[in-house]
Parts: C-alpha cells; sequence; structure tokens
C-alpha cells in the first residue's frame, strides 16, 4: 500500500486542490476538498483513577505493563506492542487500562498520549494519518512553538521524541484502532526509550519493525459473569450469569451491552433476556444498546475484505459442527486447497476466524458465525449456499464410510485419500464427530436421504465407542426418516439394527430388543441375508442380558446358520456363543469357542471384535482360574485382558476398555495384591466417570468395597460400598446389591 502521508503531500505542493493541513490549528481537508472530523488525541501525562467496570485480564495487564516497564533503562525490547483482536474482543479497554497503571507508576515522565486513529470507521475518509496527528500529539505533549510548514511537522515531532530521550524523559503513544501499518509506521519513535501501544483487527505486528504481538481471547468464564454484573450494576444468580455469558460467547462487547440492557431496565431479569437471545436467528438483533452493537462492530471488519474474502467468510457459516479443516473450506469456498489455506489465513489476520485446539482446523466465534449467516442468506442465493453444503455433506459421508471400515475390519483397497491406518481413521472420526452428526440432519434438508442414512451408519459405531448415547439415538432416527423418504428399506433396517446396539450399549435391554425384532423382520422381508444375520447376533446379545443365556441361544443359532459357523463372518456369532456358554458355567468349551473366534477376527483384522473376544477370552480364564485354582489361567487370562485394553483403545472404546479394567482388578485382587488391584479399579473408575457412566461407576465402586473389606480395612470398604449402592440404585442389579448389602451388614 501507498504512504497516505508522502502522497497527500506532494499532491498539495504540486495542485490548487483545497487540500490543507495547518500545523498548530485543527483545519482538516479531505481528497474532495470536504472538511472531516479532526483525530482525537488525549493527554494521559496526569495519572488519574481508572475505570471501576474495568474486569478480568490480569495476565494481559501485567504483560504489557512488563514491556511498558522497561521503558525507562531502555532494555533492548522492541518499542512497539501490538493489541490484535476481533471487534469487541476489549483491546482498547485493556490498552487504555494498562496505560494509565503505567502513568499511576510514573513509568513515562516525559508524558503520554492517546490517538483513535479510526481505522474500521464505516467511512474511510475519517481514516487518520501521521500527518494528520504530528500536530496534536505535539501540543497534546505540551509543545507550544509549532512549525506550520507540513514538510517540517514531521521532522520536530521525533526530534521532540530525541530531545525527551536523551533528558530520560520516556513517552507513551498509545494508537488505536489501527487498520493499516502506514498509519503507524511513521509514528515509531527512533529511541528504544518510548513505547508505542497499538490496537488492530488486523495481526500488523510483523509489518511493524520489531512489534510484539498479543492476540487477546475472549474473557474466562469467571469474568465473563463479572462483567455482566459490574455493567448491570446487580447480582445476578450463578446459573443465570453463566447462560447469559455462554449466549454473548463471552465477548466483553456483547457482555458490556448485555448488562447494560439489565441496568437500563430493571424490570428485566437475566432468564427473561436470556430467553430472548436463546434463538440465534435474532440474536444479534437483540445485542444492541443505544448506539452499541455487535453487529455494527463486525460490519467494520467485513466491509473492508475483497469479493472473494468475503465469499469466503460467508461460506464459512455454512460448516454445520464447531470447526473445519482445510480440506472443508475449499469445498465450501469451491476452490483449491492451497487457495481455501490462504483464504483461512486471511480471514485470521483479520480475526474473523480463528485456530481451532486441533492442528490444521479452524473456526469461528459464535457470534461471528450468526453475523457471517446473515451475511450469506443476504448476499448468496439459495442454490448456490445448498450447492456448497451438497459438496461438504458428501465428502464427509464418503470419508466416514472409509473411516468407519477400519473400527472392524482392515480395507484392503484405500483410495488415495483414503486413511493410512487404523489410528489415523480413528482420530479423523474423533476431530469432525461434530460435522459428521450434524451433517447427517442437513443432509436431510438438502434432499440427500441416502447420504444421511449412510452418514448415520458410518458414524454410529464410533459414538457408541466414546458413549455418546443422545448424538447416536438423534442420528439414528434422523437417518431412518431419511431412509424412509427416499424408500430404501435395507437402509432403514440398518438403522433399526444399530437402534437395538446404542439401547444394548445404554443397558435398556426392552428398547434394544423391540428395535431389533423390527430390523430382524424388515431385512427377512427383503432377503438381506447379511443384515438379518447381524441384527439376530446383536439380537440375542440382548435376550442374554434381559431374559438369559437360554432366551439368547435361537437367535443365534439362526444367524451362525445363515453366515456358516466358521466362516470368514461367522466370528461375531462365535464370540456371542463363547459369552453364553461362559455365562452357563460351560467354561471349558467358552474357551474352546472364544479362541476359534478370535482367530477369525484376528484375521479378518476386526480389531473391535478381536478385543471384545479377547476380553471375554480373559474374564473365560479367569473364572477358570478362580474354579480350579490355576495359577497358568490366572496369568493367561492377565495376558489376554491386557491385550483386549490396547485394541479397545484402538478403536477408542472406552467403556470396553473401562471393563477390562475393571476385570484385570478383580483377577489381580485374587493374588492379594489390594494395591495393585486399586489401581486398576481407579482407571476404570476414572473412565467411566468421563463418559457420565453411573452404572459402570456403581459397579466399580462395589468391586472396590468388597476388596477393601475383605482385605480387613472395613472403614474404607463400607464408604465404597454405600457410594455403590447410591449409584446402582436406578437400576435392575438384584444380585449386585444383594451382596453389597449383605457385606455392609457384616461388616458393621
Amino acid at each position: 500500500m501507498s504512504n497516505p502521508e508522502s502522497r497527500v503531500t506532494l499532491s498539495a505542493q504540486a495542485s490548487d486542490q483545497a487540500r490543507v493541513y495547518q500545523a498548530g490549528r485543527d483545519l482538516y481537508v479531505n481528497d474532495s476538498g470536504n472538511s472531516v472530523v479532526p483525530p482525537r488525541v488525549i493527554p494521559l501525562s496526569r495519572s488519574g483513577p481508572t475505570r471501576g467496570d474495568f474486569v478480568g485480564r490480569d495476565a494481559e495487564v501485567a504483560r504489557i505493563l512488563s514491556h511498558l516497564q522497561s521503558a525507562e533503562d531502555g532494555a533492548n525490547v522492541s518499542t512497539v506492542l501490538v493489541l490484535s483482536g476481533l471487534g469487541g474482543i476489549g483491546k482498547t479497554e485493556l490498552a487504555t487500562r494498562a496505560a494509565l497503571l503505567a502513568m499511576d507508576r510514573k513509568l513515562f515522565p516525559g508524558g503520554a498520549v492517546s490517538v483513535d486513529l479510526r481505522g474500521y470507521d464505516t467511512l474511510s475518509d475519517l481514516s487518520v494519518y501521521p500527518h494528520q496527528i504530528y500536530s496534536p500529539v505535539l501540543k497534546a505533549l505540551g509543545v507550544d512553538a509549532i512549525d506550520p510548514r507540513p514538510e517540517n511537522i514531521g521532522p520536530q515531532f521525533h526530534a521532540e521524541l530525541e530531545k525527551r530521550a536523551s533528558a530520560k524523559l520516556p513517552v507513551l503513544i498509545l494508537l488505536d484502532n489501527v487498520r493499516d501499518p502506514a498509519q503507524v509506521r511513521s509514528l515509531i519513535p527512533n529511541s528504544r526509550v518510548h513505547r508505542v501501544v497499538v490496537t488492530s483487527r488486523n495481526a500488523i505486528a510483523p509489518l511493524l519493525p520489531e512489534a510484539t504481538n498479543v492476540r487477546l481471547d475472549v474473557l474466562s468464564s469467571d469474568d465473563a459473569v463479572s462483567l455482566i454484573k459490574v455493567k448491570a450494576k446487580r447480582e445476578l444468580r450463578s446459573e443465570d450469569g453463566i447462560e447469559l455469558a455462554r449466549i454473548c460467547g463471552r465477548l466483553p462487547l456483547a457482555l458490556s451491552i448485555v448488562g447494560a440492557i439489565l441496568a437500563s431496565d430493571p424490570d428485566l431479569s437475566a432468564p427473561e433476556l436470556a430467553d430472548e437471545l436463546a434463538q440465534e436467528e435474532q440474536r444479534l438483533e437483540g445485542l444492541e444498546h443505544e448506539d452499541v452493537a455487535v453487529r455494527a462492530a463486525f460490519e467494520r471488519s467485513y466491509v473492508r475484505l475483497n469479493e472473494f474474502h468475503a465469499a469466503a467468510f460467508r461460506a464459512l457459516a455454512l460448516n454445520p459442527g464447531a470447526d473445519l479443516s482445510v480440506e472443508a473450506a475449499a469445498l465450501l469456498f469451491g476452490t483449491q486447497h492451497l487457495k481455501a489455506k490462504r483464504a483461512l489465513r486471511y480471514l485470521l489476520n483479520c480475526h474473523l476466524v480463528e485456530t481451532s485446539n486441533s492442528p490444521g482446523r479452524w473456526r469461528m466465534h459464535d457470534l461471528v458465525r450468526l453475523y457471517a449467516a446473515e451475511q450469506a442468506q443476504s448476499d448468496d442465493s439459495r442454490e448456490s449456499r445448498n450447492a456448497a453444503q451438497s459438496r461438504l455433506v458428501s465428502y464427509f459421508s464418503a470419508r466416514a464410510e472409509r473411516a468407519a471400515e477400519w473400527i472392524n475390519g482392515h480395507p484392503k483397497k484405500q483410495p488415495s485419500d483414503g486413511f493410512v491406518g487404523r489410528g489415523d481413521a480413528m482420530e479423523w472420526l474423533a476431530v469432525e464427530a461434530s460435522n459428521l452428526v450434524a451433517s447427517v440432519k442437513i443432509s436431510v434438508e438438502l434432499e440427500k436421504y441416502d447420504t444421511s442414512a449412510d452418514l448415520a451408519a458410518s458414524v454410529v459405531p464410533y459414538l457408541i465407542n466414546v458413549a455418546d448415547f443422545p448424538s447416536s439415538l438423534s442420528v439414528l432416527f434422523t437417518g431412518i426418516e431419511a431412509a424412509k423418504k427416499s424408500g430404501d428399506r435395507s437402509r432403514r433396517a440398518g438403522g433399526y439394527n444399530n437402534l437395538g446396539i446404542v439401547y444394548t450399549s445404554m443397558r435398556k435391554y426392552r428398547d434394544a430388543v423391540r428395535w431389533l425384532n423390527k430390523a430382524v423382520a424388515l431385512a427377512h422381508s427383503i432377503n438381506d441375508r447379511d443384515e438379518e444375520a447381524r441384527a439376530l447376533i446383536n439380537l440375542s446379545g440382548a435376550l442374554r442380558e434381559l431374559v438369559g443365556v437360554e432366551a439368547s441361544m435361537e437367535p443365534l443359532n439362526r444367524a451362525m446358520k445363515i453366515r456358516g459357523e466358521f466362516g470368514e463372518n461367522g466370528g461375531f456369532g462365535l464370540t456371542n456363543l463363547g459369552i453364553s456358554l461362559r455365562e452357563s458355567g460351560r467354561l471349558q468349551e467358552a474357551e474352546r469357542v472364544l479362541r476359534q473366534a478370535l482367530a477369525i477376527h484376528t484375521r479378518n483384522e476386526a480389531k473391535k471384535a478381536e478385543a471384545s473376544t479377547l476380553a471375554q477370552l480373559g474374564t473365560t480364564l479367569l473364572e477358570r482360574a478362580t474354579e480350579e485354582l490355576s495359577t497358568p489361567h490366572l496369568k493367561e487370562g492377565v495376558n489376554y485382558l491386557g491385550a483386549a485394553i490396547e485394541a479397545y483403545r484402538e478403536v477408542r472404546d472406552r467403556q470396553g476398555e473401562a471393563m477390562c479394567f475393571l476385570n484385570l482388578g478383580n483377577a489381580i485382587i485374587v493374588t492379594s495384591d489390594l494395591r495393585g488391584a486399586l489401581e486398576a479399579y481407579r482407571s476404570s473408575l476414572q473412565i467411566f466417570r468421563d463418559a457420565g457412566d453411573s452404572h459402570g461407576q456403581g459397579t466399580v465402586m462395589a468391586a472396590i468395597g468388597l476388596a477393601l473389606v475383605t482385605s480387613g480395612e472395613g472403614e474404607r470398604g463400607r464408604s465404597a460400598l454405600k457410594e455403590a449402592q447410591r449409584l446402582l440404585e436406578p437400576f435392575h442389579e438384584p444380585d449386585r446389591k444383594r451382596l453389597i448389602a449383605e457385606h455392609l451388614q457384616s461388616s458393621e
């Protein structure tokens, strides 16, 4: 960008246009000859009370003061500090706060000034450049004799700063609302004694000599609630403040507006205001008070984007989840990967997007996303928006299907954009989960019904592994309705089957049996033999838990006849048969069948089925060790459980891993190693706690309590058993509850 200062000065010398800059006077005329608002220069040379409604930012204030502190001795630090961030993030408030504190500490005896350079005002003519502020800054610093010739005022400015540097009188210059580095460069002092603090919505620090950048984020949850209270001038219930802070995305401008609204209307309660702002489509309209609005703050950045970057900004609002990859952005933009990456980087420098917590991913602040969505609705046709989202959900569907194949298999043929291994596939599912879940519904809205059903089928196995059952149910019911609309009965049967698996994982066995029976009937009616066998195996497992082993055998036998008892697809049936045999007390037969199942799963690289079979085989061997007092069986069982834990980790099945740790603890306690057993139990307990699984927690606490009581630690054991009673109270566990009650009674 050309230097506006030199351009204006030369033009004034070469023409007779009305372009006048008169030092020492408040006369400013723009290129068209119209007078404009003079720059606002505020002297900060005298310390005074700081504002009492400034909240939080302790770490940032300390960092700025540390940077300013070294001004007195001229230490080898950068003279320019840039505070950058999204519009409304509180840059001006923070910079002013730090500057006033610095004056209180007498860090700048040479004086201090604050200048609003108006870089983001709606009218570009209002932007301020150095030639406009040399004179007012000198006046604010107490200089009376100012050279009236425009070509001399810049040199006089720097000469005055050098004179004060020689006299060890450091000066602080706060340059607020800077958009263009050209607004700043000519104002940077030559001496390292002085300091310049710049605020900007753009990442301009790399374009300024030796500048240090501090990128501001939103407030912490506690500080966000405190800011609302301070602005509202009233107390709020904790939950009300937290909800309002969440709605505001903890953005200081939005928080201040919410506080001001509450202060202006004493009859308005915080819950009522939260209800008003709950609807996303109307939220930005509600975040306005008097002449302050969140929407206006974002608009000042948006209007300065070129056509391509503005279109990219709007397209990002079409992403269904919280963040996205460059690949996804390229699909939304309808452009190449490299061009999308550069667009994201540009928007990052404008603080309109942020880097996500996951490497290589990008996100928008919630309120910025709402603003971008408004602009997309206004500026882009429905057809173009639908086309962008169609490209994205088709990509998600195809890639999710390839990723899901790694959970219970090893895809033999990987496309060029496939996954290099199971870990790569599981990581992709983890970071894209929210986008995949949301895309199931969006696909229906786009009338891509088969895509919706396929996405649901692909993402649910991963969601079950991480115990996200609400999302599992949501996407499955959506996918089933999509399959009904498309008339695809096979996809609908698959949805019923998956519902049964989810309800079984949730221990809601009656619901599981109901949906699995529907899956069996529908698959049989359309002669989908593989889906029928799969549903029968799952039905067998649910019936075993609900009714008992005998009820599970009939559907299991039917499934094994369909698939072939020892064929490549027979491993799943064999694993379930082994479980039934173990629960019937036929341990040797169970061991034999489970070893056959394990061989098939290992050969097929069906990792989750392998993990389950390893766990069942380990448990069977432990039961044999207890029954037969066999040390070799005990050691072998422990080894199988350890292998199961590693296999479960590969597919990120946290509940399976937790159950293995529980059984491992049960094995170790047989050897009288209380400490080792408790370590395994605690690993299991932590996983169940992370998943919010009360039943799992209760089961582990019961095991811990029994181990402690049996080892003579009655008081600790009773405490654990009482906690187990509380956790298991909602569940049908008569045998375990009776055992707990007996040990509590006997240990009193």
